[in-house]
């Protein structure tokens, strides 16, 4: 069985991979590729005892995972995962920074950039703050 994950955001490439493992039976590989090398995926296949193969080829990854008799039911909690951003510039929304970087607020912190205290406010600040504004706002 084959899929192609290339492209899709999270998390439905773990939503499609897993209800593809659901129909292997014992011997029966899955391959996918993808943009990214699974990383979060495999140490989670493996310990559900899964054979697993990892290769690049032309910049794109691809996972053989094959189902053992040792093999259990694989199961995962999907949550949304946060996008990333392909691109920060000053325009980029300090609410969306912190959403998929949240270790960015430190950096920002070190560099000047001061939110208000107050989480209420600075939740509501940083969804209508982009950071090409001025680097402080006191409340």
């Amino acid at each position: 069985m084959m899929l192609d994950v290339r492209g899709l955001k999270p998390p439905q490439p773990a939503v499609m991979i897993l209800e593809s493992l659901g129909k292997l039976k014992v011997g029966d590989t899955l391959e996918v590729i993808g943009g990214r090398p699974f990383v979060d995926l495999i140490p989670k296949l493996e310990e559900a005892g899964y054979d697993i193969e990892v290769r690049e080829v032309g910049g794109f990854f691809v996972l053989k995972v094959t189902k053992t008799e040792s093999s259990k039911e694989f199961k995962m909690k999907v949550k949304e995962c946060d996008d990333r951003l392909d691109e920060i510039t000053e325009d980029t929304n300090v609410a969306k920074l912190l959403k998929a970087y949240p270790q960015s607020l430190e950096i920002l912190v070190k560099y000047g950039f001061s939110p208000p205290h107050n989480p209420v406010m600075r939740k509501t600040w940083s969804e209508q703050w982009p950071l090409g504004r001025p680097k402080s706002f006191s409340v």
